[in-house]
């Protein structure tokens, strides 16, 4: 195999991403919001087929293609509400699909955990596992497929058998706190066999690649994470207290050597190999910033290679360099720079491979990877009518905080301009997620519309270590918060933001802190959005889906607080006095993770407290807006609000200002 130089000149590449085009022309709102048409692309083990899920009617379907040539030859698309989801490659001409379906009241599809079969020429199409693959058993002893009420998570696919599947369970209920099983389910049939149950909730089982169970998870009903190991008489918990808390993510079928993640007090993830005969465990890679993104394994043995690490900008590293394939890797990474790349099937000899480039300007290509002869064709865009030169960069960067923390921040700025610009903040969900480098919805349409976009990745946020997340535990409302408003302090210094025209639009924990930051530090903000936001802290014990099990409730406790001075002290509900500028409550009625009651608690007191607010309320949404013109009214309006009071020319036209107690509505 030829080394990078040498390599990447022979990497054939038909890299069709869109022509540069010189234009000074935002991007409709229409084509920012417009779902991807082709949301994923696999080809068939014996890469004679793609599949492609796709957009078609405004609904998710399958369809099948064969590659020589290309061209279609089945598909897949539900009747009524149900679409399809995730899907996989079970053999060489037949795929199993996770089924979604849209309920009589929410716009998004929610997955139920349902599985359904089907050949690539469209025959034998089959429910083969959740509440609606049951079949009538009369008298014939020939065992049926059952309606079962769980979630199935495709945990193997057992290359060596053409006839069955290997998935872990999570049943229904409404405490979340029953065990799951592992099947074997027959692909064609439906007919399932009970492997062994699983020794947690909430967890799922793990294999060596060849149907083998070797490890399962879960969490206890105070939220402490437990790992099991397989052994001949059922599951042990792993009683090393370090390796107990480690996560599977790969194994070397020929080494017998498991690879995990492990979760390490106070400082970055480190991925470690186990010997699973001798029980010996060796460190393999750790970042001293950032935690592990994702792992890179050999396209044949899937034995882990390489990580991929997002201290900002996502880097790529290699910890094995045998056979070759880090070699071509970083190849396709030079051909394709400035972009993720990512495989998301290869066949079973290793020889193709579909691979998906995305970034900050794409939202993503499908290529078709001869791995033998180094070339790369163009297969499929997700969004042709979005072209990579008519949308804005993201640009990352940190600061330090007061108390020496390294923040990390995204900027997208509009075009051609770099300097005293007006800002929106959009601090994240979570709080125990965060922002990464790539193509960000909001922060195009808000960049289209003139606004600099300034993402924070606070304190509290993944992907920093155990110590930067424990650091904003139990500090929604102070830490956390301020960290946000250094970063719109450092934004203004830095000369990128005009300090009196700044906003904050957030969704969840981000509409949480949308209202709660302008609280903490009025003098920053002109305007506020909160977007299915958390408001009364108390409430989360009351209503949502979080307190329904004792996980969630010990989770709260855990983060939050149990105290009920220290939740309203730290609630945007109980401190409506002190918001004194504009602010826009959006929601959708159907929310269950932050119930509407949050919203329609705070407009009742803005209105009550006489401060000036506007809302937007619809009845078959959840927590977040999916229908396309839905979010079109929602940024519509979100950015009429925007252009009021921080946009251009605002300043000049105070008759423009909200009305206090002024609302659109629910609707």
């Amino acid at each position: 195999m030829p080394q990078p130089a040498s390599l990447l000149s022979s990497l054939i590449l038909i890299f069709m991403l869109s022509p540069t085009i010189s234009s000074a022309a935002t991007v409709p709102l229409e084509n920012l919001i417009r779902h991807a048409e082709v949301q994923q692309v696999k080809i068939s083990p014996d890469g004679k087929h793609i599949a492609v899920q796709k957009l078609h009617e405004g609904e998710r379907v399958l369809v099948f293609m064969s590659l020589s040539p290309l061209e279609v030859t089945g598909a897949l698309r539900f009747r009524g509400k149900e679409e399809v989801g995730n899907f996989y490659w079970a053999t060489d001409d037949r795929a199993v699909v996770e089924v979604i379906a849209r309920t009589a009241a929410l716009e998004q599809p929610v997955n139920y955990g349902s599985l359904y079969a089907i050949n690539a020429d469209g025959s034998q199409g089959k429910n083969i596992f959740g509440w609606r693959a049951g079949e009538m058993q009369t008298g014939s002893k020939i065992r049926k497929a059952k309606s079962t009420r769980a979630h199935a998570t495709i945990i193997d696919p057992l290359v060596d058998n053409d006839n069955e599947i290997l998935i872990s369970t999570r049943p229904w209920a409404r405490d979340f706190e029953s065990h799951g099983s592992v099947y074997r389910v027959n692909i064609y049939s439906g007919v399932r066999h009970r492997v062994i149950g699983l020794p947690q909730v909430g967890g799922r089982a793990f294999t060596d690649g060849a149907g083998n169970l070797v490890f399962a998870n879960g969490t206890d009903r105070a939220t402490n994470y437990e790992l099991f190991r397989k052994t001949d008489n059922g599951w042990s918990p792993v009683e090393e207290e370090t390796l107990s808390q480690a996560y599977p993510v790969g194994f070397d079928r020929e080494t017998n050597t498991a690879f995990l993640v492990l979760d390490r007090n106070g400082a970055t993830e480190q991925l470690i190999k186990l010997d699973m005969k001798s029980g010996k465990t060796t460190p393999v890679f750790r970042h001293e910033e950032v935690d592990i993104s994702r792992l890179i394994s050999h396209p044949v043995s899937d034995r882990p290679l390489g990580v991929t690490v997002d201290p900002g900008y996502p880097e790529t590293y290699f910890f094995d360099e045998s056979e070759g394939f880090a070699a071509f890797y970083r190849g396709l990474l030079q051909a394709f720079e400035g972009h993720r790349i990512r495989f998301t099937s290869v066949t079973r000899d290793g020889g193709k491979a579909v691979l998906k480039v995305s970034g900050d300007r794409l939202p993503g290509d499908y290529f078709l990877v001869d791995l033998n002869s180094k070339k790369a064709s163009f297969l499929l865009p997700s969004a042709d009518w979005l072209k990579p030169d008519d949308l804005n960069p993201m640009r990352a960067e940190s600061f330090t905080s007061s108390d020496d923390l390294d923040i990390g921040v995204y900027l997208t700025f509009p075009r051609n301009r770099q300097a005293n610009i007006p800002m929106v903040v959009m601090p994240h969900g979570g709080p125990r997620s965060r922002d990464y480098w790539g193509y960000d919805r909001d922060a195009q349409i808000l960049s289209q519309n003139g606004y600099l976009v300034l993402q924070v990745n606070f304190r509290g946020s993944t992907g920093y270590g155990d110590q930067f997340l424990e650091a904003g535990t139990r500090h929604w409302g102070n830490h956390i918060q301020r960290d946000i408003a250094e970063a719109v302090q450092w934004a203004v210094r830095e000369g990128y933001a005009d300090p009196e025209r700044v906003c904050i639009f957030g969704a969840s924990f981000g509409g949480y802190s949308a209202l709660m930051n302008p609280i903490r530090y009025p003098d920053l903000y002109q305007c506020a959005v909160g977007y299915v936001g958390v408001y009364d802290l108390e409430m989360l014990y009351k209503r949502g889906d979080i307190r329904r099990r004792d996980r969630g409730v010990a989770y709260l406790e855990e983060v939050v607080s149990r105290d009920e001075a220290f939740l309203k002290e730290n609630s945007p509900l109980h401190n409506v006095d002190q918001l004194d500028l504009p602010v826009f409550i959006v929601h959708g009625a159907k929310d269950e993770r932050a119930p509407v009651e949050h919203a329609e608690a705070m407009i009742e007191q803005l209105q009550a407290a006489g401060k000036p607010f506007q809302s937007l309320i619809l009845p078959n949404e959840g927590h977040g807006f999916y229908a396309e013109e839905n979010n079109m009214q929602l940024y519509g309006q979100l950015l009429e609000f925007l252009d009021q009071h921080i946009g251009v020319g605002s300043s000049e036209k105070p008759d423009r200002l909200t009305v206090s107690g002024r609302s659109a509505g629910r609707q």
